[in-house]
């Protein structure tokens, strides 16, 4: 499939694959799979045709089948076929090893943000896989999921008691995800329990719900073997907020508040000694503001497929169902420049960025003033000696960008004195015992700043410092008046782990 040829043979060659699925050898199946999966994005409508094919591997005793016919799953959905293929795809789910489930969540939340028809829906889907997964999916679904219900006004009610009766009926077994978004629901749309609720578009009708049940709830949870820290903390919160605004239960719910000032964890026993004094009356308008509702933020997480990057969203439009919230043909990092392109690391040839529109509080609160870096910077920069002479026609510093896990990220800059433009040579190296393979670079800048990319040098970080992967960035600031500011996305594989680390650099040593 990676020689070019005529559109009858290559959909001749699709078919003949699609009927290699019916083989009763692993390994030919194997092979079709993964030689689908390479050809899906030249003629998917060709690949649809053999769908019903491919969902039932799925169903395949050969895990190693499954998974395969899974990111194939994955590359098929669209906008006509997402209610199917999520179906078959959370299936899978329930019976995938563990170890796996963590992708399977990321894969399946990204086709849910981009493709859902309804807010409804996507908020039952989210729902139905924290309550299949919850254990093994990464946080920020949990967080993209309560984002989306607080962004879906007309949901809060639904939401709400759906939650309550899922956490009351699976406490025992409840899946963590679920009961943190299920106990944030409760803290933020308590009142929507104490009142009748029915949806228009199904039969479901959930019948008010007793304030003693609730807190009954909560009290369970504090006390289940399954709360952490974290879940005990979102208890306290949820209580605190159900007195303030329901204005009564007061005396149960500082009852139980004061259980944790004795704590012997500092997290529980400072915040219950915070909570108690809120109790007080000297404090009552300190209590409104401070127990007010969260406030909404538009930027939600998915993955998509494009060699397993991160697609960060953000919604400026209201949602209209039935439309593709993420940009189809988008590999790169931010679909929250409105569906503007983004460059990525490993790229055959130069990309640019012009147009790019990130909203102008994505950095704000951690943006420094031109000229100064932020803490992580300032302790890794090192001047450079040819920036001090006077008559130099370049300006030059390197700063460390990023470190973790053994990866290290270095920044070299270049730019004319008298110049807008600036090289940014990025330099990749790799301290620990194991190469770091598929390494994807991606980052967006403000729409003030134009931003070229070439190639990267390598796509494997060679272990033990043996080597570095490089990449030139040239950027040009068309106003001189606001600093440079970066995002980054990097992303990498180690033995059958995939990684994927954000950083942003609010400000540069050179402007």
């Amino acid at each position: 499939m990676m020689v070019k040829s005529e559109t009858g043979l290559q959909i001749l060659a699709i078919n003949i694959l699609g009927r290699f699925l019916l083989n009763r050898d692993n390994n030919i199946r194997y092979v079709a799979l993964s030689s689908l999966s390479n050809v899906v994005n030249e003629d998917v409508a060709a690949v649809q045709r053999h769908r019903s094919t491919i969902l039932d591997c799925l169903k395949d005793p050969d895990v190693s089948i499954r998974q395969r016919a899974f990111e194939l799953t994955y590359q098929l959905v669209d906008a006509n076929n997402v209610v199917v293929l999520v179906r078959e795809m959370l299936n899978y789910l329930v019976v995938a090893p563990p170890e796996h489930r963590n992708l399977l969540c990321s894969r399946v939340s990204t086709v849910i943000d981009k493709f859902a028809p309804s807010p409804k829906w996507h908020a039952e889907t989210l729902i139905a896989m924290l309550s299949i997964a919850g254990n093994h999916c990464d946080s920020s679904i949990a967080c993209a999921t309560v984002n989306h219900l607080a962004l879906s006004e007309a949901l809060h009610g639904y939401a709400t008691h759906k939650l309550f009766r899922l956490l009351q009926s699976d406490l025992p077994r409840v899946q963590i995800a679920l009961m943190h978004v299920a106990i944030w629901c409760i803290g933020e749309f308590g009142p929507h329990l104490l009142e009748h609720c029915s949806f228009d578009d199904t039969h479901e009708i959930y019948e008010a719900v007793p304030l003693s049940d609730i807190i009954g709830l909560l009290e369970a949870v504090t006390k289940s073997h399954l709360a952490t820290t974290l879940t005990r903390c979102c208890v306290l919160t949820a209580l605190m907020k159900l007195a303030c605004r329901l204005q009564r239960g007061q005396g149960v719910c500082r009852g139980l508040v004061e259980s944790f000032v004795t704590s012997l964890s500092l997290e529980l026993q400072q915040r219950s000694c915070e909570y108690v004094s809120l109790f007080d009356e000297q404090w009552a308008t300190l209590q409104q503001q401070a127990l007010a509702r969260m406030p909404v933020s538009h930027v939600f997480r998915s993955e998509i497929q494009g060699k397993g990057s991160i697609l960060f969203e953000t919604s400026k439009e209201p949602y209209v169902p039935g439309t593709d919230q993420g940009s189809t043909g988008s590999t790169g990092l931010f679909d929250i420049l409105d569906g503007s392109p983004t460059a990525t690391g490993g790229a055959s040839g130069c990309r640019s960025i012009n147009d790019v529109d990130l909203l102008s509080d994505i950095f704000s609160g951690n943006a420094a003033a031109p000229g100064q870096t932020t803490d992580a910077m300032e302790s890794h920069l090192t001047p450079n000696p040819e920036q001090s002479g006077s008559n130099s026609q370049q300006i030059r510093a390197d700063f460390m960008a990023f470190e973790k896990d053994g990866l290290r990220l270095t920044m070299g800059l270049v730019k004319e004195a008298a110049g807008a433009d600036m090289n940014i040579t990025c330099s990749f190296s790799n301290s620990t015992a194991s190469d770091f393979a598929q390494l994807i670079f991606q980052a967006a800048v403000p729409k003030y700043i134009s931003m070229e990319w070439e190639p990267a040098s390598a796509s494997t970080v060679p272990a033990n410092n043996l080597g570095a992967v490089t990449q030139v960035i040239k950027v040009k600031n068309t106003a001189t008046s606001k600093p440079l500011m970066m995002r980054l996305k990097i992303q990498y594989t180690v033995g059958n782990r995939h990684i994927i680390e954000q950083t942003q650099i609010s400000s540069f040593p050179i402007q």
